[in-house]
C-alpha cells in the first residue's frame, strides 16, 4: 500500500482491531502531534489492520480479482476493500458554506433572549457533524453507488481538497451497513437537520413543520440503489 491517506476513522478502525485481536489497542497518537506524523502513523495502522482481515469470512478484497461472490451477496456488517471514485454532492456545498461562516452568523442573528441565544450557539457548536460522501465503486462491485456519511475530523486532507480527488480512483476499506432499492420514491441519505447539526427528533419535526416541508436543504435524496456505507479508510 504506497497511497496517501484521504480519510481515516481511527476510532473505528481500533474497536475492529480490538474485536479481532482479542486485545485493547495501544496508541500513543495525540491530537498534538504534527499532521505528517499522523498520517504516517494512521497509514501503518491502516496497513496492519488490513493484514488482519485477510481470510476472514467477513471480509471481501474486490480489487483482488478473486474474490467468489458479489456485492449483492455478502453479508451486512461485512468489510469490503474496493477502488471507487468519490465525491461531495453539490446539494451539501451551500451547507458546508454556511458551515464555514459560523461566527459571522451567530453574530448577525438577534435572539429574542438568552435562551434562544443558548439554544443557537448549541445548535451551531454540533460537534457531530457528518458530511455526505458518495463513492461510485468499480465494475467488481457492479458499479453500485456507496454512500457514508463522513466526520470532517478524521479527513487527512482539508474539506475543500476532495474536489480534487474527483475522476481520481481511490481504495475504499468500508463496513456494509445496508442496501436501499429505489422503488416509487427517492430515497433519503442524508438528513440536514440530523446528520449536520445534530437536532433531537423534536427540533427537526419542529422545524420542519415551520417550512411546511418545502426547504430545499432539508435532505439530500437519490433516485437509484444505494450501499450505505461506514467508511473506514481510504487512499
Amino acid at each position: 500500500m504506497f497511497g496517501n491517506l484521504v480519510y481515516y476513522n481511527k476510532e473505528r478502525v481500533d474497536q475492529y482491531t480490538a474485536l479481532i485481536t482479542g486485545q485493547p489497542v495501544q496508541t500513543d497518537i495525540s491530537e498534538d502531534n504534527p499532521s505528517v506524523g499522523k498520517a504516517t502513523n494512521f497509514l501503518l495502522e491502516c496497513s496492519k489492520f488490513e493484514e488482519l482481515l485477510q481470510d476472514r469470512d467477513d471480509f471481501v478484497d474486490f480489487t483482488s480479482g478473486f474474490q467468489d461472490t458479489t456485492i449483492t451477496n455478502i453479508r451486512v456488517a461485512s468489510i469490503i476493500r474496493a477502488t471507487g471514485e468519490i465525491y461531495v454532492p453539490e446539494a451539501f456545498d451551500m451547507v458546508h458554506l454556511i458551515d464555514e461562516y459560523k461566527p459571522l452568523l451567530l453574530s448577525a442573528v438577534k435572539c429574542k433572549d438568552d435562551d434562544e441565544r443558548q439554544m443557537l450557539n448549541s445548535v451551531f457548536s454540533n460537534t457531530k457533524a457528518k458530511v455526505p460522501l458518495f463513492c461510485e465503486l468499480e465494475s467488481e462491485c457492479d458499479y453500485w453507488l456507496g454512500i457514508g456519511k463522513i466526520s470532517q475530523r478524521n479527513l487527512m486532507i482539508d474539506y475543500t481538497d476532495l474536489e480534487d480527488l474527483e475522476g481520481t480512483e481511490v481504495t475504499i476499506i468500508a463496513r456494509l451497513e445496508s442496501r436501499k432499492y429505489h422503488k416509487d420514491k427517492p430515497l433519503q441519505v442524508f438528513d440536514i437537520y440530523r446528520d449536520f447539526l445534530g437536532l433531537n427528533r423534536t427540533f427537526r419535526k419542529q422545524l420542519q413543520q415551520n417550512h411546511n416541508g418545502n426547504n430545499e436543504f432539508e435532505s439530500i435524496i437519490v433516485e437509484e440503489d444505494y450501499l450505505g456505507l461506514e467508511i473506514l479508510a481510504i487512499y
